[in-house]
This record gives structure tokens, C-alpha cells and sequence, in this order.
């Protein structure tokens, strides 16, 4: 990965006002994504969409999100140690209950912080990690690949071909990560997210009744340069003999978004809703 090679070989302080300035530059310049991304966080904040103290968050949240990748690019020099020393974690023991069942763990997240991160946190805990991923293009998608590999996690592309690996994995009694607070390209289930309906995948709740497998609802933070803290709520244990039924899957999903909205509203400008979300 070229440009990561480059980010390593800057100082840190010029890398990351470039990763910040990048990121700047793309709120500045897309006019056409700002109204949808000030909408989300307006309604985060209970705020008027026009009020100035929005548009100020949203501006820190794009900051934030370039330092953020640049630590993506800088995650692939560091050994699993020197990674799982840069993170801290509450409620590890809500992970450990969950699959003390034997039926695995599906963590939902939110854009948050860092997701691959929070997905080095699995490592530390002593599990692997399935993550579900759309394809980088050309080169860099191999380049991800070998530096999530390096981390404990197991990528699986988003589709059909992921139904298998998420189930191999939670028959196996491992995690699965799934990001899950933005809306999908296809399908979903409506749910109240911040006073607004929203769409959200419906696949972390279907996955969910379909292998008794509990939904560990969580979320990262950026606590300083390279350095994130993860969170783990206690688990949602789904109804049994629901599976495939769309009212549990919406009341499941609805209770997962409840609490993003009690992690986002803590920390909005770590939550990278850069798309239309809240309507």
C-alpha cells in the first residue's frame, strides 16, 4: 500500500494534519453530501440544522475520521503487542459471557472510532474475528486484507459469499463483527433512530435468531494518536423460535440502535454518518 509507506515515513505531526486537511477538503467540496450530513447531525445534537454549533460538529467529525484512517494506514507496521497496547476496553466480560453459550457473538457497531480496532480487541480477548467488508479496489484491497489478517480478523466480502463465513464462525463459537447503523444498499428494516426513521441492514438480528448467537451491541473511540478505547454492552439474547420472523428482527435491531444512540450522542463527532441516514 503506497500511500500507507508514505504516511510511515512522515513525521507524525505532518501526518496527521494532512490525513485532517484531506478530510476537510472533502466536506468543504461536497456540497451535495453536506445537507444530508448536517440533517444527522442535527438531529443528534436536538439542534436546528442550521444552527452554527451543528455545522462545527460535523466539521470535527470529518477531521476526525482523517486521523482515523491515518492510523489505518500506520496499523499495518505494528506487531498484535504493540496494537493491543494502544487500545483499552471496557466490558470484555460481556463478550466472554456470550460466548461461554457456545454459540459465538455477533458485536454490532456503529461508524464509530475505529472498527478495525475495536476488531484487534477480539485478538486480545484470545478469538478471532469475522468482519464483513465491501472489496477496496485494485491492489489495496490485498493490502487490507494482509493487515486485518495480521490483527486476528477473518474478512469475508459482503454478499452471499459472507452468509457462510459469518455461520462457519458462529458455529465455531468465534466473533462476528458487524457494522450495522448506516443504511444499506438493499433491504433493511425501519427503526426510530434519534427521533427520525432510518434504515438500517436487518442482518445482525436476522444472523442473530437464526443461531441463537447473542448481539453484543459496542462501539470504539479515538482516545489520542493511534489510540482507541473499545466498549462492549451486554449482550441482546434473541427470542427463541423467531427465526426469519420480521417483527423480532425490527425489535431486535431497534433495541441494537438504542443503544447507539446513548454512544453516539456521548461522542458525536467519532460517529461518521457521511450519507443520509436520519430522514
Amino acid at each position: 500500500m503506497v500511500g500507507a509507506r508514505v504516511v510511515r515515513a512522515l513525521p507524525s505531526s505532518i501526518r496527521y494534519t494532512a490525513g485532517e486537511a484531506g478530510a476537510q477538503a472533502w466536506w468543504l467540496a461536497d456540497r451535495g453530501r453536506r445537507a444530508a450530513v448536517l440533517a444527522n447531525y442535527a438531529a443528534v445534537l436536538g439542534l436546528p440544522v442550521e444552527d452554527r454549533r451543528v455545522a462545527r460538529v460535523a466539521a470535527r467529525a470529518f477531521r476526525s475520521y482523517g486521523r482515523t484512517v491515518t492510523d489505518f494506514m500506520l496499523m499495518g507496521a505494528l506487531s498484535p503487542s504493540e496494537l493491543q497496547g494502544r487500545l483499552s476496553v471496557s466490558g470484555a466480560e460481556h463478550a466472554r459471557a456470550a460466548v461461554s453459550q457456545g454459540r459465538g457473538g455477533i458485536v454490532a457497531l456503529p461508524h464509530m472510532g475505529s472498527w478495525d480496532f475495536a476488531s484487534a480487541l477480539a485478538s486480545s480477548l484470545g478469538y478471532r474475528i469475522t468482519g464483513v467488508t465491501e472489496p477496496f479496489p485494485g491492489s489495496l484491497d490485498e493490502a487490507v486484507r494482509q493487515t486485518r489478517a495480521k490483527h486476528g480478523m477473518d474478512v469475508v466480502m459482503a454478499g452471499r459469499a459472507a452468509v457462510g463465513g459469518i455461520a462457519r464462525a458462529l458455529q465455531a463459537n468465534q466473533m462476528v463483527g458487524l457494522i450495522c447503523d448506516l443504511p444499506p444498499e438493499r433491504g433493511g428494516v425501519e427503526v426510530c433512530f434519534f427521533g427520525r426513521k432510518a434504515v438500517v441492514p436487518a442482518g445482525p438480528a436476522a444472523i442473530a435468531l437464526k443461531y441463537g448467537s447473542p448481539l453484543i451491541p459496542g462501539f470504539s473511540r479515538r482516545t489520542g494518536p493511534g489510540l482507541y478505547h473499545v466498549h462492549l454492552d451486554p449482550p441482546l439474547m434473541p427470542p427463541l423460535n423467531r427465526r426469519g420472523d420480521r417483527e423480532a428482527i425490527k425489535s431486535l435491531m431497534q433495541a441494537v440502535v438504542a443503544r447507539f444512540e446513548i454512544f453516539i450522542a456521548a461522542h458525536p463527532d467519532q460517529w461518521y454518518a457521511f450519507k443520509p441516514v436520519l430522514h
